[in-house]
């Protein structure tokens, strides 16, 4: 058909440079998305893993104060079955297995907020891989048309017009 040949005719070396770099250019956006994408992905699976930590810290103390409960009701049951009264030695016993309580639940806190902060700053790291997969993309991607441009407007012939103009006129004519 006319509109056929009209466009293969259109299509020149210069011409095909710079359809490469739109479809280059296209390319790398899709890359520069999909980068994005995966570590918004990876944001959520550190999110999630940020919470499953909370949840097991917080079942480790649990499970701790009940163990810590228990030795303190047996030691109070010993005590109130040997008919001892209220001794000084006995509160210092009761006394000592809470402080170790306390100082085990710091630990299994501090262990938590451990992991915690290093999901935080994974999750940090994936914003800005998302971010910049975007950036790097876009700016990609305009170097590779401003390329593509210069590459038509350098190996033109004679008879060629600019891009823009070309363009312009193959669709008018079809």
């Amino acid at each position: 058909s006319s509109r056929d040949s009209l466009l293969m005719n259109a299509i020149t070396p210069a011409t095909m440079m710079a359809i490469s770099a739109g479809i280059s250019a296209g390319g790398q956006i899709i890359q520069g998305r999909a980068a994005s994408y995966n570590a918004k992905l990876m944001q959520e699976r550190y999110e999630s893993e940020k919470q499953v930590a909370e949840l097991e810290g917080i079942q480790a103390e649990l499970q701790r104060r009940r163990e810590t409960d228990a030795i303190l009701a047996n030691n109070r049951a010993v005590k109130g079955a040997s008919g001892v009264g209220e001794s000084r030695s006995f509160m210092a016993i009761q006394n000592d297995i809470e402080d170790i309580l306390y100082k085990d639940l710091a630990s299994l806190r501090m262990n938590t907020n451990k992991i915690k902060t290093g999901l935080d700053r994974a999750i940090f790291n994936e914003k800005q891989e998302s971010y910049y997969s975007n950036v790097g993309a876009v700016l990609g991607a305009s170097t590779t048309i401003i390329d593509g441009f210069a590459y038509h407007d350098h190996y033109k012939t004679d008879t060629e017009g600019k891009l823009g103009t070309k363009l312009k006129n193959i669709i008018r004519r079809s």
